[in-house]
């Protein structure tokens, strides 16, 4: 296995350095069979996605299950570290809700177009805190993407494309904003980037 980039590990060592003991033990009721059949499934989301026409639509269809396929408050907390404590109830759903809606409107943006592709699920590994579960994504023209999805608890919490850790990108980029401008401005790009993607210039939710 080639090793992760020293960012994508070190998000990683964060999470499973500080994962509850109730988290554990709910792992450990959750089986192959059950992270290999969620990969499934949303690997054949994503293939009709692919053949959906416009934006709007292919968000309609991944809206509905990113909230119970990634594990949108482990997502939450990793990424903002000590901001995310420092939220009201309020300010906390309503960063879940946003990043909700940015996964989707991702995925949306991503996953436009079909032109033969496919996924293969290569390996499940049971490590002492969780499940990773081995895909790729093959091209028409027979290019692969390497995808690694690591689950917590049964859902997805981060997502490595190549050796690329989302969710430590997404903790970098989220906590430059916060230093330099604000949680403020962290909500305004993340509503930005969400209307950029969408073309309607609203911004997802409001």
């Amino acid at each position: 296995m080639r090793p992760l980039p020293r960012v994508a590990g070190l998000c990683l060592a964060l999470f499973f350095g500080g994962l509850p003991g109730s988290a554990l033990a709910a792992e450990a009721a959750v089986d192959a069979e059950t992270v290999n059949g969620r990969i499934d499934d949303f690997h054949a989301l994503l293939i009709r996605v692919m053949q959906t026409t416009g934006h709007a639509e292919r968000v309609a269809a991944l809206g509905p299950v990113v909230p119970g396929f990634f594990d949108i408050g482990t997502v939450s907390r990793i990424t903002l570290g000590r901001t995310w404590r420092d939220l009201d109830d309020a300010r906390k759903r309503e960063f879940r809700d946003l990043l909700v809606a940015l996964i989707a409107a991702t995925y949306a943006d991503r996953f436009d177009s079909f032109d033969g592709q496919r996924f293969e699920r290569l390996e499940s590994l049971a490590g002492r805190r969780g499940w990773v579960v081995k895909t790729q994504l093959v091209r028409a023209n027979g290019e692969r993407v390497n995808l690694d999805y690591y689950f917590n608890a049964g859902s997805v919490f981060n997502v490595v494309a190549d050796g690329v850790s989302d969710l430590s990108l997404r903790r970098a980029d989220y906590n430059s904003i916060i230093k330099q401008e604000g949680y403020d401005a962290l909500i305004r790009d993340i509503r930005e980037n969400i209307a950029e993607m969408s073309g309607d210039g609203q911004g997802g939710i409001r």
